[in-house]
């Protein structure tokens, strides 16, 4: 590899990142007035979380682990709420077999 494909590549890898950093803090902008967001740090800190995944964002109840805990994002409301939400200012895409109860978010 040349130096100059060696800089393209760093260069598409920092742009990449840098839009999945916004694309997470959109998210959080756009979700914490109005759901429970998971805090990692305590043990009962279930709630909404936003993570980066791939080329993407994903959203998704945690613990999942948790059945009565799902149930609140599955049943009650939680992620239609969370949707429609993130759908005015994302492309928003369900999770697919290795993530079923999350949204993918891109720009």
């Amino acid at each position: 590899m040349s130096a100059a494909q060696a800089k393209t590549l760093r260069q598409a890898a920092r742009s990449a990142k840098e839009k999945a950093i916004r694309l997470h803090e959109g998210a959080v902008e756009v979700l914490s007035p109005h759901v429970r967001m998971a805090d990692w740090s305590k043990d009962d800190g279930y709630g909404v979380a936003v993570d980066v995944v791939r080329d993407g964002v994903a959203v998704q109840w945690w613990p999942t682990a948790v059945p009565e805990s799902l149930a609140l994002w599955e049943q009650g409301g939680i992620r239609q709420l969370c949707a429609a939400l993130l759908a005015a200012r994302f492309t928003v895409s369900e999770g697919d077999e290795r993530t079923p109860h999350s949204m993918m978010l891109r720009i």
